[in-house]
C-alpha cells in the first residue's frame, strides 16, 4: 500500500467537527449498525466486520461482528480503523499485514488479523468520520468489485446516519430497514451454501456462482439504498 499521510491539524479541525452531531448517535438503533456489519461480512464471507465512528483521540464501534472482545471504543492509535480517515474517497487494504503491518498504528491493532479492507465513512461534504471495515485472519486478496460494493456499503452506513439525525423516532421506518437487511442477509446466506456444494472452486458451475455472487452483491446494496431513500421521502415535510 502508498504510505498513508497523516491530516493536518486543519483538516483534522473540520473532520471532528462534522463529526460532532453523530458521535451521540451510536446508542440508538445500535441493531441496524450492527447488521450491516453482519451483512458486510457475509457478502465478503469474511469472519469479522465493523461500523466506527473515529474521534480525535478514540474509535467508536456502533457496529460490530465476529470479534466479543473488542470494546465498544478504542484508543485511536489502538485501532487500525482510524487509518480509513487518512484517505478519504479510497479503499484502503492490507492484504497482509504479517507482511506488511500499517505503520499508523500500534502493533496491538493487528495481532488478531492478518486481512483488512475499509472505505471511510463520509459526510455529503467529503469529510471522513468514520470507516467501514471488513477483517480476516488469514491473508486475501480483495478485487476491484469487492472494493466497489465496500464503497458502496459505507455510503449506506453514512445515510443511516443521516437519518438518525432526522428520524430516530420513526420506528416503522427502521423497521422497514431492518426487513430489508434480515432479507438480504438470507439471499447471501442460501447462494454461498449453494457454491460451497461444489469440490472445486475452478468448476463451471462455481465460477458462475461466484459471478452469480457478485451480481447479488450489488441487487443488495441496491435494494437497501433503495430502502433508506424511500425512508426520507416518507418523512414528514417541514
Amino acid at each position: 500500500m502508498a504510505a498513508v499521510l497523516p491530516i493536518s491539524p486543519e483538516q483534522e479541525a473540520q473532520r471532528l467537527q462534522a463529526l460532532k452531531p453523530y458521535k451521540t448517535l451510536t446508542n440508538l438503533h445500535r441493531e441496524v449498525f450492527e447488521q450491516i456489519a453482519r451483512l458486510t461480512a457475509k457478502l465478503f464471507a469474511a469472519p469479522m466486520a465493523q461500523v466506527s465512528l473515529v474521534d480525535a483521540d478514540e474509535v467508536l464501534y456502533p457496529g460490530n461482528v465476529g470479534d466479543p472482545k473488542l470494546a465498544d471504543r478504542l484508543a485511536r492509535e489502538d485501532s487500525i480503523c482510524a487509518v480509513a480517515v487518512y484517505r478519504p474517497n479510497t479503499t484502503t487494504v492490507f492484504p497482509d499485514l504479517r507482511a506488511q503491518p500499517c505503520q499508523w498504528v500500534s502493533k496491538e491493532a493487528q495481532k488478531d488479523f492478518a486481512f483488512y479492507a475499509s472505505h471511510p465513512i463520509q459526510t455529503a461534504t467529503g469529510q471522513p468520520i468514520g470507516s467501514l471495515c471488513v477483517l480476516d485472519k488469514k491473508p486475501r486478496e480483495f478485487t476491484a468489485n469487492e472494493q466497489f460494493i465496500l464503497q458502496r456499503l459505507a455510503d449506506i452506513a453514512m445515510k443511516l446516519l443521516d437519518l438518525e439525525l432526522v428520524a430516530a423516532a420513526e420506528q416503522a421506518l427502521w423497521a422497514a430497514i431492518q426487513g430489508r437487511i434480515a432479507l438480504s442477509l438470507q439471499r447471501i446466506e442460501t447462494l454461498t451454501a449453494l457454491a460451497r456444494w461444489e469440490v472445486s472452486p475452478e468448476t463451471a458451475t462455481a465460477r458462475a456462482y461466484q459471478v452469480s455472487i457478485h451480481e447479488e452483491r450489488l441487487l443488495i446494496v441496491q435494494d437497501i439504498d433503495y430502502e433508506i431513500s424511500m425512508a426520507f421521502a416518507r418523512l414528514p415535510k417541514a
